[in-house]
């Protein structure tokens, strides 16, 4: 068991030397990593963002995953390398329908090949309650 454990790690080590063997990595850098949704009502809870980021390392930027903390927040992001000096976009859409009104605050993690292998990112908002339609009352005789 103990050799088992001993292999990967050195395979590991030696992965991770290889892939570093030029020096060079990729650094990511997001125009801004939090994004605030205001204020908005529960009848239009669907909000859509993005998140621009740009590669300022010297390597090929891999985006490997990207996690949302719930359901309601969904994410788009492209799989090709980004080059060095380059930009590209993460979408999140958060849906708030059939939600409870209140304070919105999301994570969104990004799994990629730089210098610190995950990021966070946040979307926040304060989702106010549906508006309600007052029904008019009629009296019925009998």
């Amino acid at each position: 068991m103990k050799q088992t454990i001993s292999i990967m790690l050195l395979a590991l080590f030696c992965a991770n030397c290889f892939a570093q063997k030029d020096g060079k990595l990729a650094d990511i850098e997001f125009d801004a990593t939090t994004y605030d949704m205001g204020t908005f009502p529960a009848d239009s809870a669907i909000v859509k963002c993005r998140f621009v980021y740009t590669n300022t390392g010297e390597a090929p930027l891999y985006i490997h995953q990207v996690f949302t903390s719930c359901g309601c927040t969904e994410r788009s992001f492209s799989t090709a390398p980004t080059m060095p000096g380059k930009s590209d976009t993460i979408f999140v859409t958060y849906n708030g329908t059939n939600k409870s009104p209140g304070y919105v605050r999301k994570s969104i993690t990004v799994h990629c090949n730089t210098k610190k292998e995950m990021v966070k990112l946040y979307i926040k908002g304060n989702m106010l309650p549906a508006k309600v339609t007052p029904v008019e009352q009629v009296e019925i005789e009998e």
